[in-house]
């Protein structure tokens, strides 16, 4: 079983201090969220733990030094919290309506000690001063908190209501966390056994404590509660993978993060994901509606992949007949056509994207089982090749039939390139080591998917000779797909275990979401009217695929 720990599954830092927070084992009803990226300047690791009404974040971070800060993030500012007497450990766990902060740190006594914040002002708390450690982890808008206190790796949860504490256990001795608390006093953390296993407990305003398990999970963590009384933890699934959740009174639903915190009034929670590298990032996440979003089969077919979509509607892709066989789509008019280039292997062409002439581009395979690109336009078929490719793939062509794509050499390097029907152009990313054109709009902004030295795919745009990351918040692997003519740009994202999600950028505010019908959600087509189309799985599926469209 894979071990994550407690500092990166809460957001801590371990040290070799008296309050020793556990090894934790590693690790509905929305289908899209506005989504921010929270990393401070400077951080090697980030995690958001919590936040207020007006979407004010707090957490920690790590600098390039081991040293772990507190941070604050608000109206896009980050400010950075330590404790003036901290030994290079600072975290802020905890925010309320009216900013009132609380958090610990390591003192040089080698104890951890709770803070409060306000208006400026630091205020140590200790619940036993010099013979136990005190963590504070969560404040509500009365300035009541919540946290965990001990000595010698045993630590019990603590409730502060009006002054008075109440320390208690999540299940018999267990070490216990207690990691947030609502307006109605209500109390949610975790427990972990004798075996070193996570459980959320919820403890209610009269000390009632009852075990809350994610469905079928081996472990369950809850990190936030509010006033309605929504829960937000994380769970580790039967295939030991690790994801957030809500639970909305007994209806769980999962996320599409490793971990998530505090949750507000709104539905807007935090946490954090493991971005390219592995690097620790903190988000922020707000729920949104996808509006209109429906599934596309082609009549009788098996599987119906849609790849691109061009102003009049009209989309392309491919999809699987009631025979088996394989063709290229064109779907216009609530027309189904076959686009199957000649000169490729049966069954094995693509249609990726459409222009508003009705030009499609595409691939297919070769005999040698090499990809090769096309362009057909008015019932004819053109092959496309850069100077020097052994294979080739077209994947984008705006209304100009200006193409973009990507090709092999003959070392067998992946190269972007652009085609505007008289000159190839190449275009690698810095510090690539493979890059590939998909789309470009009216006025030339490319979106480009390139492969790092460590192996991760990123996404950028391209623009006159600079390039701008557009990696998706929530992702480990991002690859950028269409453009359209305002710069709003769809992607495919991979989270930590490899399982796909769609996502768009548009006016410069990224918005991931699922298909709710299916699996392995994929965008790939975006229109001047921002009409989203892509496919994903059919539910229990691997292969079988149905199209969609979207707006966002």
């Amino acid at each position: 079983m894979v071990r994550v720990s407690w500092g990166q599954v809460r957001g801590v830092v371990a040290s070799a201090a008296i309050l020793l927070l556990p090894a934790l084992s590693a690790q509905g009803a929305n289908t899209s969220y506005k989504v921010q990226q929270l990393n401070p300047t400077g951080s090697t690791a980030a995690f958001a733990v919590a936040l207020n009404k007006a979407n004010a974040v707090v957490g920690n971070y790590t600098d390039s030094s081991g040293v772990v800060h507190g941070f604050k993030f608000a109206t896009n500012k980050y400010t950075t919290l330590n404790f003036p007497m901290a030994n290079k450990f600072t975290r802020a766990s905890g925010i309320n309506d009216s900013n009132l902060i609380v958090g610990d740190f390591l003192g040089k006594d080698n104890f951890y000690h709770g803070f409060t914040l306000s208006s400026g002002k630091y205020t140590q708390y200790d619940i036993a001063l010099g013979t136990a450690s005190t963590s504070i982890f969560g404040v509500n808008n009365a300035g009541d908190f919540v946290g965990a206190t001990g000595s010698g790796g045993t630590n019990e949860g603590f409730v502060n209501i009006g002054g008075t504490v109440t320390e208690f256990y999540g299940s018999g001795t267990d070490n216990t966390f207690a990691l947030a608390i609502n307006n109605s006093n209500e109390v949610v953390g975790q427990f972990i056994d004798s075996s070193g296993n996570s459980h959320c407990f919820e403890r209610a305003s009269t000390g009632t404590i009852t075990e809350i398990a994610y469905p079928g999970a081996l472990q369950t963590s809850c990190a936030g509660i509010n006033d309605s009384g929504v829960i937000t933890g994380w769970y580790e699934n039967s295939s030991d993978q690790f994801y957030a959740f809500e639970d909305n009174a007994g209806v769980f639903t999962s996320l599409d993060f490793i971990s998530a915190g505090g949750i507000n009034n709104t539905g807007s929670f935090v946490g954090y994901y493991l971005g390219p590298g592995d690097q620790d990032y903190g988000y922020v996440a707000s729920p949104h509606t996808i509006k209109s979003i429906s599934s596309i089969t082609v009549p009788k077919a098996q599987s119906t992949s849609i790849l691109g979509v061009n102003n009049s509607g009209a989309m392309v892709g491919e999809y699987t007949n009631s025979t088996g066989a394989t063709h290229g789509l064109l779907l216009s008019g609530g027309k189904s056509t076959n686009i199957d280039d000649p000169n490729g292997l049966t069954g094995s062409t693509f249609c990726v994207n459409i222009n508003s002439s009705g030009q499609i581009v595409g691939y297919y395979s070769t005999a040698s089982s090499s990809f090769q690109g096309y362009l057909y336009s008015a019932g004819t078929f053109t092959d496309i090749t850069p100077t020097g490719a052994t294979e080739s793939d077209v994947e984008g062509i705006n209304d100009s039939g200006v193409m973009t794509g990507w090709y092999l050499d003959s070392s067998g390097i992946e190269h972007g390139f652009t085609f505007d029907g008289t000159t190839y152009t190449t275009i690698d990313a810095p510090g690539a080591t493979a890059s590939l054109g998909w789309g470009i709009n009216a006025t030339g902004e490319l979106t480009i998917d390139w492969v790092d030295a460590k192996g991760f795919t990123h996404g950028s745009l391209y623009n006159s000779g600079t390039f701008t990351s557009i990696d998706v918040p929530g992702a480990t692997q991002t690859t950028a797909h269409s453009i359209n003519k305002s710069g709003n740009v769809v992607f495919t994202w991979f989270d930590y275990y490899g399982n796909d999600h769609g996502a768009v950028l548009e006016g410069g505010v990224y918005y991931i979401f699922d298909e709710p019908s299916g699996t392995s959600t994929r965008a790939d087509g975006i229109n001047d009217s921002n009409l989203i189309v892509g496919r994903f799985l059919q539910t229990g599926s691997t292969t079988v695929f149905d199209g969609f469209k979207a707006m966002n």
